[in-house]
Order: C-alpha cells, then sequence, then structure tokens
C-alpha cells in the first residue's frame, strides 16, 4: 500500500526529470534576454497588453517577458502573501530553473501587488520541485518575509525540505530548517505571533505507524524546531489520502482536514473527511485532540462517512487526474465558522462532483447537506477562503463543453445567494499533458483586505474571449492573431501557465 501511496509523487518526479533535457534544449533555442537581475535570473521585463475588466478583477500570467519563450507545463500553483505589507506574495508553480539544469528551483516573487513578477531561484531543491507550498506570516517582522515553505525534491527519493527565507527578494537560498523523507504533498498555513511565528504543514507521512498517515509538522518557534503529529485516530486501508490541509484562525485555533481512507482496491477509495482542532495552536503535548465524533468517541470530526472518492493517475477528468481534492477554510475573526470542501463520485453520471459543508459551532456538527449552489459537476482543484466582513470565497475549475472553465464564487449567506465570477474559460484539449497532474492537483485562494486573491493554471491560448474579465500578460503576446512569441516575433507554442488574480471581497 505504501508503494501506492507514493506512486503519484514518483511518477511525477522520474517523469519532470525527464523532461529537464528536453526543456533546456528549448530553452537555448530562445532569443537573448531582455535583462538579467541580481540572482542571474531573467528580469520581468515590459508588460504585455493589458485589458480592463469591468469587475474590478486583475487577471495576471505569472511568465516573465523574459521568459516568453518558453512552453513549460508550469502547473499546480500556489500563493503566499506578506500580510503586514501585501504588496509583497510569492508564487510557485511546476517552473523549472530557465538559466541552469544544476540551479536552484525558482519561485515568482512580485512586489508591486501582483502587476509585475520576477523568477527568484531560492528554494533548496535542485532545478525543479516536485510539491511546494508557503506562507508568509508577520510575527519576525521581515518586511519581504518570512517565507516558510514545504518542498519536494524531483528525485527517486522523496524529501520534504521545511525551509525559510528571510527576505524573498534576496538572492540567498532559503535555509532548510527541517529534513526527512518518505511523506508527500506539503500544505503550508502559519500564523505570526509575537516575535515567532507559527506553522503547520500538513503532509502524508510514511512513517507514520500503523498506516495513520494523515500528520501535521507544527512549529511555534519560526521552524527552528519542527514537532510531528499524527492525526488520524482510526484504522486505515493502509493510509490515508494524500491531502491534509490546516487552517489557521486569527485566535490561534487550528483546523485540520483530510481523508481518511477506510478502503482501497487500487482504483477508489472509500473515505471518511474527517475535522481535527486545536485551540492553543498545537502547542499541547497531545494536540488535534478537542473535537471527537459522536459515533465512535475518537478524536476527529467524520464531516461525511464512507465517499466514494475516484484515483486514477491517468488523464480522467478532461487530461487531469483525480483524487485529492481537498480544502478548509476558517472565518479568520470568527473561529466558530469552517467551511470544508471536497471531491468524490457524489452525483449519478459524474466523474467527480465537488461539495461543500459549514460549522459554526467550532466543527462540532456539520451541515447535514452540501451548501446551496456547492454541488458541482465534473470539477476539481477546490479552494475556499474566508475574509475579514465573513464573506466566504470558492474557486473551482469545471470541465464544461470541453473546456475548463475557472470560477470564483462569492457568499454572505452560506452560498444561499451568490456572485459567481468566470476567470477563464479556456480548451481542455491543448496543449497535450506533458505530465500529471496536468493543471495541479491544487490551486489556491486567499483573503487579504478587502482582495480575494489567487492563483490557477490553464491554456495560456492569448485569446481575450477565453478571460471575460480581461487579462495582463507579461510574456510577449499577439492577441489580434491569438498567438505567442519568443518576444521576437517568432511563434511559440502554447502551454500551461500560472495565472495571478485579485477580486474585491463583496461588501
Amino acid at each position: 500500500m505504501k508503494a501506492l501511496a507514493a506512486f503519484w509523487m514518483r511518477l511525477l518526479a522520474f517523469t519532470l526529470l525527464a523532461l529537464i533535457a528536453a526543456t533546456v534544449l528549448f530553452e537555448k533555442q530562445s532569443p537573448p534576454k531582455t535583462g538579467v537581475g541580481g540572482d542571474g535570473l531573467p528580469s520581468a521585463g515590459t508588460l504585455g497588453p493589458v485589458y480592463a475588466s469591468q469587475t474590478q478583477v486583475k487577471l495576471v500570467d505569472l511568465i516573465p517577458a523574459s521568459l516568453s519563450g518558453e512552453a513549460n507545463q508550469d502547473s499546480e500553483p500556489f500563493l503566499a502573501i506578506q500580510t503586514a505589507n501585501p504588496q509583497v506574495m510569492v508564487a510557485s508553480a511546476f517552473t523549472p530553473n530557465p538559466v541552469s539544469s544544476t540551479g536552484n528551483a525558482p519561485v515568482y516573487v512580485s512586489q508591486d501587488g501582483g502587476n509585475s513578477w520576477v523568477l527568484n531561484a531560492i528554494t533548496p531543491v535542485p532545478r525543479m520541485t516536485c510539491d511546494i507550498t508557503h506562507a508568509m506570516p508577520t510575527g519576525e517582522n521581515h518586511p519581504r518575509g518570512d517565507l516558510h515553505a514545504g518542498t519536494l525534491a524531483c528525485a527517486a527519493s522523496i524529501t520534504l525540505d521545511e525551509s525559510e527565507s528571510n527576505d524573498v527578494s534576496s538572492s540567498a537560498v532559503m535555509n532548510v530548517q527541517s529534513t526527512r523523507s518518505n511523506v508527500d504533498q506539503p500544505f503550508v498555513r502559519a500564523l505570526g505571533i509575537s516575535n515567532a511565528d507559527h506553522i503547520y504543514v500538513g503532509i502524508n507521512d510514511f512513517n507514520q505507524p500503523n498506516g495513520r498517515t494523515a500528520t501535521v509538522d507544527v512549529s511555534v518557534d519560526g521552524g527552528a524546531t519542527y514537532k510531528s503529529f499524527s492525526i488520524e485516530a482510526r484504522n486505515t486501508a493502509g493510509q490515508d489520502g494524500p491531502s491534509v490541509r490546516p487552517a489557521v484562525a486569527a485566535d490561534n485555533t487550528v483546523y485540520a482536514a483530510f481523508f481518511g481512507w477506510r478502503k482501497f482496491n487500487g482504483k477508489t477509495a472509500t473515505s471518511d473527511v474527517v475535522v481535527v482542532r486545536d485551540d492553543a495552536g498545537g502547542t499541547g503535548p497531545n494536540p488535534f485532540q478537542a473535537l471527537r465524533d459522536p459515533s465512535d468517541k475518537l478524536p476527529g470530526r467524520l464531516v461525511v462517512k464512507r465517499v466514494s472518492i475516484p484515483w486514477s493517475n491517468a488523464p480522467t477528468l478532461g487530461q487531469e487526474r483525480i483524487g485529492s481534492t481537498l480544502s478548509i477554510a476558517v472565518d479568520p475573526n470568527n473561529s466558530s465558522t469552517v467551511y470544508v470542501g471536497w471531491a468524490d463520485r457524489g452525483r449519478k453520471g459524474d466523474i467527480y462532483t465537488l461539495h461543500v459543508r459549514r460549522s459554526t459551532d467550532r466543527g462540532l456538527t456539520w451541515s447535514k447537506a452540501d451548501l446551496p449552489h456547492t454541488t458541482i459537476s465534473n470539477a476539481t482543484n477546490i479552494a475556499l477562503a474566508v475574509a475579514n466582513n465573513g464573506a466566504v470565497g470558492l474557486l473551482y475549475q469545471q470541465l464544461s463543453g470541453g473546456r475548463w472553465v475557472t470560477h470564483i464564487v462569492q457568499s454572505h449567506d452560506a452560498f444561499a445567494t451568490v456572485q459567481d465570477v468566470i476567470l477563464a474559460n479556456v480548451p481542455a484539449n491543448a496543449p497535450v499533458q506533458q505530465f500529471l497532474p496536468y493543471l495541479g492537483d491544487y490551486d489556491y485562494l486567499l483573503s487579504v483586505g478587502n482582495e480575494f486573491r489567487g492563483v490557477f493554471c490553464a491554456n495560456n491560448s492569448p485569446d481575450l474571449a477565453d478571460f471575460p474579465q480581461g487579462v495582463t500578460y507579461q510574456r510577449a503576446a499577439d492577441f489580434n492573431t491569438k498567438t505567442l512569441t519568443d518576444g521576437s516575433g517568432n511563434p511559440v507554442p502554447i502551454s500551461i501557465d500560472p495565472f495571478y488574480f485579485s477580486v474585491p471581497v463583496i461588501p
């Protein structure tokens, strides 16, 4: 079972390693770079076309102008925002180092609120990550940090690095604070507490005994030390699902959601959706035991039981694989209100169905049915966030009519009424996938001030009809002929790019 559990990550690692040589050859054919920063990576160059949105939506393709010749599958995006200075943000994707096949894997950095982005090769992983998530709390008061990241290298042995950067504009490689092997899909959340950040890394840890692999790594000293806690209290089918998702409120209440796999036949996981809670930021000797299910009195509230989750490492939903879609979000100012969303094979005839439930009593009880407008057919990559005014945001990508349609939905009344904005509506059959995941096993959504901000990946054809709210391309693109170019007029194949967006929170 352990071999099956790690199959996704190991196959991705080998596939990406095989692609590296081809990527280097392609990039060597690109035109001279327009500029190089202090880290040796190309600078952003001049922004491409900007198209105004009538609904105050900002949408930006992250690929810098100086990398206009690239055609990588830059999938599986993530985003961190410096909450004390939200002009500073860090994004990531499966983007290789464009300069060196032996250099460090890069992240995308913006210091102007997402208008422009540059690459900075500061992760501790060589060339390209095979998983990366990150967070930027403010407890240590660094104006362009602290960035805390969990990364997996693309190697036969999947090794987790938990690392930190005090200044994301610096070329200094992130400091590795903790490392270990045999884990999957790190997912980082953090909260600034006084002069030491509290960091929570959800992982699927195959080092845990008895197949109870759902785990949260906790640091309450800015990453100087970590403690690892299994949050699964029940028997499993040899392991839990890959997704372990923490969420933290301003009062130091920490939730985590995971898939408790009870049966697994190689194609389908019979799973509980489980939520745990800790009321002291994970600082006690036995954290994450505040919620117990009335059915067996064990830690971990069972939001739903025995759902059927299709498991496929092949193109199944369009060109995308499926099996690990999960998100949790807590109201930052009212930790009693928490939302959880997941995907399973719910509706008859669906390949993959999204669901959202809510608790208003700190996870003790949950809505017995999906919230209105949240049972969504043939969709994936759900991401939830709650704004300071209590509005909830829902980001997802739906396969509809042979196209990937990316939605950002907001509501003030648990989705009884909604504002639904389509960010992108792009072809799903092109480009042909280079590896899996095609778009990513997740995208991401955050709230900051009066905005929701997020990232997703999509086909990068420069066609205004595909972006109803408008779009900005940094990379060279001709929207009249709907072609990408290398900056010197030579055509470039379409590919998968990461996109950043921001939308105003509904009042």
